[in-house]
């Protein structure tokens, strides 16, 4: 009985203590660095083995996990994208911090048995990508959602050195607001953006609306760093064969030729959120390529992504980005349907690339999905009152407690910082200076309170009608609620001794949600050089005086008058309608003649047309969208979704003292055609027709470029007013295989140099009216009989600015002061 008794009180002891052990909580905390470079690593996976329990580490790195001890949970395993899987013991006992160093992966195998037989990940791949239909949410007739996003940026990697640059050291108390990752990289938020919206998509037909229900941007709101802001906006589809990030082509790991961009690896079974899923791991298969390294979790029931990292690095032939991750988490919303609920990107950007201390900044955005209902479409009208993008009045106008309530967390106390740090820089005429004269060298405006003076770029400028020129202008762009503006200047010649001068001002009359109605009006009395691109450097501007190559050709004094009426009727679709009146006056050695016979000619004064012009202009989604036939877009502005410009355009003789009838059609396409591995092509076809005996004043010329510096929108080898014609088609291709070529060179793919090709054509005819007519052409100017035809190719991303062009003239070649080659450089900011 004693040994007994003393049995079962030695079992009771050890039970009175194994039990609190075996039910205690305790917090585990910790970073995760890079073995060898000791950075921060997000995103990192951390699982209690032998439970459920687990958890991710943030953007810095860090992590905090609560787990209940016991000996079965001694261990931690740790798994990230391109890094080795470890196992780190615990103490099942106490709360404690870890600093893990993670080893980079290196998926290789030392010995290799070879057997018949395929990848096992194939397999789990093949059933993913047959299950698309059911598990891709673009192929539901329709869902809704709630959506919010937090887009944070901070200057990193700034030091003290920094701080007592002779720009910064007067604002010192900004660096108040750092903090420090957790591999020791100091950052600054200097800008917070955040947005509420509702989401609405109908598979047939298909439409996809955005009702933005609220926005606002704290910080400093420089234009190229909003366009990183506005870019971390959009959520990868990882469904769809090809994944746009940062204007680039990245091949989803599930896209249906997975096999040709990725290597894959399966790692493990395990669970994940209650669900049975594989684990498996991919990276490119040439690491120069613009692809991914990372892993994903498939549930195995349904093939559904149940979690996906993405990460690139400055492997990749992206231009100024050191790193950049993407986390996202699907969850059931009902028994059938996995849908995005988390979106996390991590940027790192930077001018230097491999510098560890050259100061760049993180970009961070965190989206929630929220509130699903699926195959619930709205009725016909819901949809047709909404744009693509459509905000709400009061989108900008939302006060502190609807954000609170909007967020599913608060912000942390650096974000909140922000709009103190901001509000003291505003109030210090130091900092007002500063970036005022930021604005001013990149503008060419200097700001004075509400309005501006410049172009200081075209102050003075030098050409051989003029000799000198002086100039001085005046604007203001966003007054009265941003409704009215207006831009003026007077210039002066000091050989023809002319005054010049441009008045003009628009202002928004109605305005509701996508809905705008303006008005304007233009005076302008000025040179004119016909067949000069608009999206070159201006006349007038000091660089078109240092760079020309060609000749200056039948230059005019034009007096035009303008009154128009425009509405964006939805976003990405306007219609402008102008009244016109305009009187061509020669200039210099120049005349406008004018023949009656072969023996009876005499020189003309000058040519006034006028009459109306209805012109319509789509880009999908775009806001503030002008209608104005002629702006052309640059090769690194283009929308995701063709651009289309229509004008039409009635001479009225006797209206306003014109002199000619005549009727215009002109129809422009421009588009980038995104041709998934093999790079990018941009296309601009454009074609028109006139009917009516006029001078060749009106008719129409290519867009030519006699400049040192390259145009992607002009004939960079024609010179002005070569041809002319009143029945044209103009078509210009270039095709961008962003490194596609020099990637696979050894030497060459260190400079991530990319490679494009081009072709440009133009051709035109007269009509027997005008090729007959009494209105002599100029001396230089020919009639077309074939097709101009320019091809070329380039090499971009040169020093990541700059690019070069190689041009070959095909024909025609026997025209005075043509070339026949060329090479021109240009500068662009580009991925």
């Amino acid at each position: 009985m004693l040994k007994l008794f003393l049995r079962f009180f030695w079992i009771l002891i050890c039970c009175s203590y194994s039990i609190p052990a075996e039910a205690q909580s305790i917090i585990i905390n910790g970073r995760i660095l890079d073995e060898l470079t000791n950075e921060a690593i997000p995103f990192v996976n951390i699982l209690v083995q032998g439970t459920r329990m687990g958890c991710s580490s943030d953007s810095l790195g860090k992590f905090q996990l609560q787990s209940t001890g016991g000996r079965k949970r001694d261990t931690l395993l740790i798994s990230a994208i391109g890094y080795e899987v470890q196992k780190i013991p615990i103490s099942p006992l106490s709360d404690q911090y870890l600093s893990i160093e993670l080893k980079p992966a290196a998926i290789n195998l030392k010995e290799a048995i070879i057997k018949p037989g395929e990848n096992p990940a194939f397999r789990i791949l093949r059933k993913i990508i047959a299950n698309k239909p059911s598990n891709n949410s673009e192929q539901l007739d329709a869902f809704q959602y709630k959506v919010y996003h937090k887009v944070e940026f901070d200057m990193n990697n700034f030091t003290e050195k920094i701080k007592k640059n002779i720009f910064l050291r007067s604002f010192n108390f900004i660096f108040d607001n750092a903090d420090t990752t957790a591999d020791g990289v100091n950052y600054l938020p200097i800008l917070l953006t955040e947005s509420s919206s509702e989401f609405y998509f109908r598979k047939d037909p298909l439409t996809r609306r955005e009702l933005v229900k609220a926005r606002r941007s704290v910080g400093l709101k420089g234009p190229k760093i909003m366009k990183f802001a506005e870019d971390m906006y959009l959520a990868p589809d990882i469904y769809k064969e090809f994944v746009l990030i940062l204007d680039k082509n990245f091949p989803s790991p599930i896209n249906n030729n997975y096999k040709a961009t990725y290597r894959f690896y399966l790692i493990d079974s395990l669970f994940l959120n209650n669900s049975y899923c594989y684990y498996l791991q991919f990276k490119p298969k040439q690491k120069e390529d613009i692809a991914f390294t990372g892993e994903m979790y498939v549930d195995a029931s349904t093939y559904a992504i149940l979690q996906i990292d993405l990460s690139f690095s400055i492997t990749a032939n992206v231009n100024f980005v050191r790193n950049y991750w993407i986390r996202q988490q699907y969850e059931k919303v009902d028994s059938l349907h996995t849908m995005l609920h988390k979106s996390q990107v991590i940027g790192d950007f930077t001018v230097v690339e491999n510098s560890k201390e050259m100061t760049g900044f993180f970009g961070r955005k965190t989206s929630v999905y929220q509130d699903y209902k699926i195959n619930l479409p709205q009725d016909d009208n819901f949809y047709k009152n909404l744009d693509r993008i459509t905000f709400e009045d009061s989108a900008t106008m939302r006060d502190e407690s609807f954000w609170q309530t909007t967020r599913n967390d608060s912000l942390s106390t650096q974000e909140k910082s922000i709009v103190s740090m901001i509000d003291t820089l505003e109030k210090q005429a130091k900092f007002r200076l500063l970036k005022n004269s930021v604005k001013s060298i990149s503008s060419g405006w200097i700001p004075l309170q509400k309005l501006e003076i410049g172009d200081f770029y075209s102050f003075y400028s030098y050409n051989s009608i003029e000799k000198s020129r002086l100039k001085l202008g005046l604007r203001a762009q966003h007054l009265f609620d941003n409704r009215f503006s207006f831009k003026t200047y007077l210039a002066y010649g000091t050989f023809d001794d002319k005054l010049k001068y441009l008045a003009e001002s628009k202002i928004t009359l109605t305005r509701f949600r996508s809905k705008e109605t303006r008005v304007g009006g233009m005076l302008k009395k000025d040179l004119v050089q016909p067949g000069r691109s608009a999206t070159i450097f201006p006349l007038d501007h000091i660089l078109s005086s240092l760079s020309n190559l060609g000749r200056y050709t039948n230059r005019s004094l034009v007096s035009d008058k303008e009154l128009f009426l425009e509405r964006q009727w939805i976003t990405g679709f306007t219609s402008r309608l102008t009244f016109f009146q305009s009187t061509w006056f020669p200039l210099d050695e120049q005349t406008y003649t004018v023949k009656y016979s072969n023996l009876i000619r005499y020189q003309k004064p000058s040519f006034a047309y006028a009459g109306l012009k209805l012109s319509f202009r789509f880009a999908f989604g775009e806001r503030n969208l002008s209608a104005a036939f002629g702006d052309g877009t640059k090769g690194n502005s283009f929308p995701n979704y063709p651009v289309v410009s229509f004008n039409y355009e009635k001479g009225i003789q006797d209206f306003l003292k014109g002199e000619f009838n005549s009727t215009k059609l002109k129809l422009r396409i421009e588009d980038k055609l995104r041709i998934t591995r093999l790079g990018y092509s941009l296309l601009r076809i454009e074609g028109g027709k006139t009917w009516g005996h006029l001078p060749y004043t009106f008719l129409e010329t290519p867009l030519a470029n006699p400049l040192l510096f390259n145009d992607e929108t002009a004939f960079n080898l024609l010179n002005y007013l070569e041809f002319v014609s009143d029945q044209y088609l103009s078509v210009m291709w270039e095709h961008h295989f962003e490194g596609l070529l020099f990637n696979r060179i050894p030497l060459i793919k260190k400079l991530k140099w990319r490679e494009l090709f081009f072709v440009k054509m133009y051709a035109g005819t007269l009509s027997k009216s005008n090729k007959n007519s009494e209105y002599v052409l100029p001396q230089n100017t020919t009639n077309l009989t074939q097709p101009y035809v320019e091809i070329g190719m380039g090499i971009e991303n040169i020093f990541k600015f700059s690019r070069i062009d190689f041009l070959w003239r095909l024909n025609y070649n026997n025209h005075d002061d043509g070339y026949q080659f060329l090479a021109k450089p240009m500068f662009q900011f580009k991925f």
